[in-house]
C-alpha cells in the first residue's frame, strides 16, 4: 500500500522534523554522501540511455496503439506500492517521452529522462542552464499525477507558473491528466478548482499562504482527532469548516529552482496577518525616525556591518531617556520601548537601502528579493521594521499587522511525503539539502559538452575603477558584434551602469525590479548580435537565452559579473546563461575591495592592510601577487557569507522545532 495522504490540516510533528545531533549527525551526513555518490548517477544515466532507445522504438506505433499502452501502464502504476513505484515509473517513461515528441514536438534527450528519473526517486537534480528543465518536470509530473495524489509544481514566480503549465498542457492532456495554476491573481473559487487538478503549478508564497489560510478557517478543527469527532457528532447536512478550504492535501511536490526556494528563501517565514488600527503607533514610528536621525555613529551607537546589527551605546541610551522625559504624550515615556524602535530606525537607515533591499512603487515600499532581484509585493518586514523604512522614506506608514499564523518555507516543504527539486546550481549546497530535507543529490551531465570559457577574473582597488573596466569590456565586445549580459547585485548598481553606458551612447536593455514586466522579452532577445543587457539576478533564472544568427561563430554570449555575491551558487547561475546546450560563450568576473562582500565579510584588519598594500590611485586591474591575494580573500569572504547564511537557516530550523514541541496541537492557527 502507498503512504497515506498527509492531511493539509495535520498538526503532529513528523519524525524527520527533528534533525540528528552529535554522533548521529556524523552518521547521517555520511549516509547522505553515500546516497549522492557518483555511481548512483552513472546507473541512472545508463538507465536513461536504455529508456531513450526504447522510446525511439515506439515511433512506429499508431496513436491508438500508443494510447492503449499508455492506459495499461497508468493502471499498473496506480496499483504499485511505494517500494516498486520507481521501477514502474521507469517502465512508463518511454511512452510519455513519445507522447511529448508527438504533442509537444520535442523529443526528450537522455539527460532529460535521467532528470525525470531523479525526480521520481525524490532527489535534488542539478541540470545545467538550457538543458530543458521545464520538459523534464513535465515528464515526471505526468507520471506522478497517475498516482492520484495531490501534486504541486512550485516555480519561482507567477509568470513561470502560468508559462510552464501552458507549455506542457498538450503533454498532460495526452497523458489523461489535468493541470492548473495558482497565482497571486487567483480568486478563492479559482484556487479551489485549481487545487482539485491532478497537477498544480504555483509559487511557494501562494501554496504556503493557502495552507495557512486553510488552517485559520478550520480553527480548532485543524487537529485531525477533533475533526473526526466533529464529523461523527455533526448533524447530517450541516456545513463544516472543511467545506471552505481550498487545498485538498499535500503529498508530492517538485520544486523548480530548488536552491533558491529550499535554501535562500528558507529563512523567511510566511506570515498571515491583518491590519491592526493603531494611529498612535504611526506617530511613534515617525518620532523614532526623527530621533534616530539625530544620533551619531560611534558616539551614540555602533554598527556591526557583518551581522547587520545596531547597538546603542550608553550615550545613546541617555540621549533617548532625556528625549522621553521631555516628550509630551505619556506613550513616549518608555525609554526601553522607544530605544528598540530607534534601533530599528537605525537598521533601516544603514542596512535597508532603496533600490537594493526595496524599491518605491506608487508611494509604497516593495521588498526586492536579493537572491533573484524580483519584486515581492504583499510582503513586509516584521516587528515594525517595515514601518521604520516607510518613515525613513517619508511615504505613508502602513498600519502594524496582527499575526494570525506563520510558517517557514523550510518547515513547510519538509511536510511533503515526496519532495524533489531541480535547479542549475545545487552541488554547493548538497550537504545542507541532505541535512535539512534528507534528499540526495543527482548531477545530470550536459547533453552536449560545455564550451563556455571562463576568463581570468579582474580585481580592482576601487569600485570606480571596476566600473570603468566593465564599461571598457562592454564597448570592446559590442564593437565585435557579440551580445553581452551584465549581472549586477542590486537595482542601484544596474541603474548606475546604465548611466555609464548612456554616456558612451550605447543602446542597452535594463532589467531590474523597476522593469520586471518586460523580463521574458528582454532575456529572450539578449542573445541577438550587438545586444547589451544590464540585469540584476532576475536574468539568471527561468528563461533561456538563445543565440541569434551569426553569434555562435563570433564567440557566443559573454556574461559579466560585476561583483561576487554572498553565495557562489548565484554567481554560477549567472555564468550558466552563457554556453547553453553546447553553444560557445564566455564569462568574466569583476570585483573590488569596495564591494559589499568585501566590506561586510572581509576582516577589518585585512581590508585595511590590503588598502595600504595597494595604491588607492591605481585604476588598472591588479596583477600578479596582488591579484592573487585579493582574489583569495574575496573567496574566503564569500565562504564566510555562506556560512553565516547557513547558521541563520539552522537557527530558523531550531526555532521551528522548539515552537512545534512547545505548542499543543489543535490550539488554533498559531499552533503551526
Amino acid at each position: 500500500m502507498s503512504a497515506p495522504l498527509l492531511d493539509v490540516r495535520r498538526t503532529e510533528i513528523p519524525a524527520k522534523e527533528k534533525l540528528p545531533t552529535g554522533l548521529d549527525a556524523l552518521v547521517h551526513r555520511a549516509h547522505g554522501g553515500w546516497r549522492s555518490r557518483a555511481a548512483e548517477g552513472r546507473l541512472l544515466n545508463d538507465q536513461a540511455m536504455r529508456l531513450h532507445a526504447e522510446g525511439a522504438a515506439l515511433e512506429d506505433l499508431s496513436d491508438t496503439e500508443l494510447r492503449t499502452r499508455m492506459l495499461a501502464q497508468r493502471q499498473r502504476l496506480r496499483r504499485l506500492s511505494d517500494a516498486r513505484w520507481a521501477d514502474g515509473f521507469a517502465d512508463a517513461l518511454p511512452l510519455v517521452a513519445e507522447l511529448a515528441r508527438r504533442h509537444l514536438h520535442l523529443r526528450p534527450y537522455p539527460v532529460q529522462l535521467m532528470g525525470a528519473l531523479g525526480l521520481a526517486r525524490a532527489r535534488l537534480v542539478e541540470m545545467a542552464t538550457g538543458e530543458g528543465k521545464t520538459l523534464t518536470i513535465g515528464l515526471a509530473a505526468s507520471l506522478m499525477a497517475w498516482r492520484g495524489r495531490p501534486l504541486h509544481v512550485v516555480t519561482a514566480n507567477d509568470y513561470l507558473a502560468q508559462r510552464d503549465a501552458a507549455t506542457n498542457a498538450a503533454l498532460f492532456a495526452a497523458c489523461g491528466v489535468r493541470a492548473a495554476f495558482v497565482t497571486s491573481e487567483s480568486k478563492p473559487e479559482e484556487r479551489r478548482e485549481a487545487y482539485a487538478a491532478d497537477i498544480v503549478y504555483t509559487t511557494s508564497k501562494e501554496i504556503v499562504a493557502d495552507f495557512l489560510r486553510d488552517r485559520i478557517v478550520l480553527g480548532p478543527l485543524a487537529d485531525p482527532g477533533r475533526r473526526n469527532v466533529a464529523r461523527l457528532i455533526r448533524p447530517r447536512g450541516t456545513a463544516s469548516p472543511s467545506d471552505h478550504i481550498v487545498q485538498r492535501g499535500l503529498h508530492t511536490v517538485i520544486v523548480d529552482e530548488a536552491d533558491n526556494q529550499l535554501i535562500d528563501e528558507a529563512v523567511t517565514p510566511l506570515i498571515i496577518s491583518r491590519p491592526q488600527e493603531d494611529p498612535a503607533m504611526v506617530k511613534v514610528c515617525q518620532a523614532a525616525d526623527r530621533l534616530a536621525a539625530g544620533l551619531l555613529p560611534g558616539e551614540h551607537y555602533e554598527v556591526d556591518a557583518r551581522h547587520k546589527e545596531v547597538r546603542l551605546l550608553p550615550a545613546g541610551r541617555d540621549f533617548i531617556a532625556v528625549w522621553c522625559e521631555e516628550a509630551g504624550p505619556a506613550r513616549f515615556h518608555q525609554p526601553a520601548w522607544i530605544g528598540a524602535l530607534v534601533v530599528q530606525s537605525l537598521q533601516a537607515r544603514h542596512f535597508f537601502l532603496r533600490d537594493k533591499q526595496y524599491v518605491i512603487v506608487e508611494g509604497k515600499v516593495i521588498i526586492v528579493d536579493e537572491s533573484t532581484g524580483r519584486l515581492m509585493p504583499g510582503r513586509s518586514w516584521r516587528l515594525g521594521l517595515h514601518q521604520a523604512v516607510e518613515a525613513k522614506e517619508g511615504v505613508e506608514i502602513t498600519q502594524p499587522n496582527e499575526s494570525l499564523a506563520r510558517l517557514s518555507f523550510q518547515r513547510f516543504f519538509r511536510l511533503f511525503r515526496h519532495l524533489s527539486g531541480i535547479t542549475g546550481t545545487a552541488a554547493e549546497a548538497a550537504p545542507e539539502f541532505w541535512r535539512v530535507y534528507e534528499r540526495p543529490m543527482l548531477l545530470v551531465p550536459p547533453n552536449r559538452p560545455n564550451r563556455r570559457v571562463s576568463l581570468p577574473p579582474r580585481y580592482f582597488a576601487t569600485a570606480a575603477a571596476k566600473w570603468a573596466a566593465v564599461v571598457e569590456e562592454i564597448v570592446r565586445l559590442h564593437d565585435e558584434g557579440r551580445p553581452v549580459l551584465i549581472g549586477t547585485r542590486s537595482v542601484a548598481a544596474s541603474e548606475h551602469l546604465g548611466q555609464l553606458l548612456s554616456m558612451k551612447f550605447l543602446s542597452f536593455a535594463l532589467l531590474n525590479a523597476h522593469r520586471h514586466r518586460e523580463e521574458a522579452t528582454i532575456v529572450h532577445l539578449a542573445g541577438e548580435p550587438y545586444a547589451i543587457t544590464v540585469a540584476t539576478n532576475m536574468a539568471g533564472r527561468g528563461t533561456d537565452i538563445r543565440l541569434g544568427n551569426g553569434v555562435a561563430g563570433g564567440g557566443g554570449l559573454h556574461v559579466i559579473l560585476t561583483e561576487l555575491h554572498d553565495s557562489a551558487r548565484i554567481d554560477r547561475q549567472l555564468q550558466g546563461r552563457a554556453g547553453r546546450q553546447g553553444d560557445p560563450g564566455s564569462t568574466r568576473t569583476f570585483a573590488s575591495l569596495e564591494d559589499d562582500l568585501a566590506e561586510r565579510f572581509m576582516p577589518g584588519i585585512v581590508l585595511k592592510g590590503l588598502n595600504r598594500f595597494i595604491p588607492p590611485e591605481q585604476t588598472a586591474p591588479l596583477e600578479g601577487r596582488r591579484a592573487d591575494l585579493v582574489g583569495w580573500w574575496l573567496r574566503r569572504a564569500q565562504r564566510a557569507a555562506q556560512a553565516q547564511s547557513f547558521r541563520q537557516r539552522r537557527i530558523v530550523m531550531q526555532q521551528d522545532q522548539q515552537l512545534a514541541e512547545a505548542l499543543i496541537p489543535g490550539r488554533g492557527p498559531d499552533s503551526f
